[in-house]
């Protein structure tokens, strides 16, 4: 199925998305049925099937709009100031931030990568999820790589991927566990300071110029939430998600709108 290519059609995609993630909310993930969008949304099962192939599509599509991918840059692009040890875990303690507010975020991500759920999808939609998670992880190795050649950071490339990956798992593996509610705290405490220390160790143990201290994440996670108590987390919208990865000035465009009100993560 086709993306949106015009408002109007991007604002009927929006609406049915919104009675998509109510049903989710209401039901789950596992118990709400395709057709219930349509009658949700007032509207003809053709008209669905104009924006979605399946379950499956909408999901992916609910997911690609929570994505952190499309919020990142707004707050890059409000904050200029963050230094290069601020970047290089901004990804991470951005969808931390993300996933405390939103539930439902953490388990559209969950089922939308799972292999044998996004091969369901129709293959527009594959493409973009693939972009999506691409540019999630360039989000986190990228800063890196920066910091390497700002003299920050003293790394091989081989060792920008390990933390890269390092990172990348541990932030998989932490949210996952923090939402799925069923570890005793015996294995598993959730807490800011528990996630601080994890990541400094990870990070610390390669040659930074200045360490990554737990008080320098914690005011970043402090702005962060700001950033979102602002409205910031309704930063989702087929436009918005059409518009990331394909034009450079998707930012600046989006940020640009009813005060940054409207500008789609992983």
């Amino acid at each position: 199925m086709h993306c949106p290519h015009n408002n109007l059609d991007a604002i009927r995609c929006n609406q049915l998305l919104n009675v998509a993630e109510e049903l989710i909310d209401n039901q789950g993930v596992v118990s709400f049925r395709f057709a219930q969008i349509a009658k949700g949304a007032g509207c003809s099962t053709n008209t669905l099937y104009k924006y979605f192939e399946s379950k499956e599509d909408v999901l992916v599509c609910l997911f690609l709009r929570n994505t952190t991918s499309s919020q990142i840059p707004v707050f890059i692009n409000e904050n200029p100031n963050l230094n290069t040890y601020e970047r290089s875990v901004l990804a991470v303690l951005f969808t931390f931030e993300v996933v405390k507010r939103s539930p439902i975020f953490n388990v559209l991500r969950v089922v939308a990568i799972n292999s044998m759920f996004w091969q369901l999808a129709s293959s527009e939609k594959v493409d973009i999820l693939k972009n999506r998670v691409n540019l999630f992880w360039s989000n986190i190795k990228r800063p890196l790589e920066e910091a390497v050649k700002q003299g920050n950071l003293k790394a091989t490339q081989v060792e920008i991927d390990d933390l890269s990956q390092a990172l990348y798992f541990f932030l998989a593996g932490a949210t996952s566990s923090y939402e799925s509610r069923l570890m005793d705290q015996q294995y598993f405490v959730s807490g800011d300071d528990i996630a601080y220390r994890h990541i400094s160790r990870l990070m610390n143990h390669y040659q930074w110029r200045e360490p990554i201290t737990r008080e320098m994440m914690q005011n970043l996670s402090l702005r962060i939430s700001a950033f979102l108590d602002k409205g910031h987390g309704s930063i989702r919208s087929c436009e918005t998600c059409l518009c990331i990865g394909k034009r450079s000035d998707c930012t600046s465009k989006s940020s640009s709108k009813a005060g940054l009100k409207s500008l789609a993560l992983n």
